[in-house]
């Protein structure tokens, strides 16, 4: 059993090898994580959960948050929901899925955050930062972690998107950025 810790917020976790940081909390995600307790959410989703790190933070720092986690790959929503168990949270629901497409109309967060990945082709981020629009609430949040070298496109796509993006916080190989609906 591994474990990390950030903002007085401690997480057991398991994760497979073949599943993204499959042996502790990649430095992009523990950046992200860091900028999170500024935050106010009663409903959080993680897209893209991995092995959960995102997800279960955020539903460990806010027991009456409703927290969803989705992944396509289904050895990370199956991490996930054990990692969950371990952790005992309730407030964590975790979903198979590609993008939104199996969330229901209408659902929607405070706050979407995501360790988006990027290996995947420049699509699948403009595309995630393009629909969660219509995902979140109004004044809702959606906070993204990538690697400084590629910030500028997606910059371009919250601009786009959004109108308008902050950067949040940046480490010499992560930028945090968010924009607000």
């Amino acid at each position: 059993m591994n474990s990390f810790k950030v903002a007085k917020v401690e997480i057991d976790f398991e994760t497979k090898p073949d599943l993204f940081s499959p042996k502790a909390l990649d430095m992009g995600s523990e950046l992200l994580i860091s900028c999170l307790p500024k935050f106010e959410y009663q409903t959080a989703l993680d897209w893209g959960c991995g092995w959960g790190a995102l997800a279960l933070w955020l539903a460990k720092n806010n027991p009456k948050a409703k927290v969803t986690a989705l992944d396509s790959d289904i050895a990370a929503v199956k991490t996930t929901q054990a990692n969950a168990t371990t952790n005992d949270l309730f407030n964590l629901h975790v979903l198979a899925s590609h993008s939104y497409d199996e969330l229901p109309a209408g659902h929607t967060f405070d706050l979407i955050v995501s360790n988006p990945p990027t290996h995947r082709g420049r699509e699948v981020v403009e595309s995630m930062i393009a629909d969660s629009k219509e995902r979140l609430n109004k004044d809702g949040v959606i906070l993204l972690v990538v690697e400084a070298r590629i910030k500028p496109w997606v910059a371009r796509q919250l601009k786009a998107t959004f109108g308008d993006y902050k950067i949040v916080k940046r480490s010499p190989k992560h930028v945090v950025v968010m924009a607000t609906k």
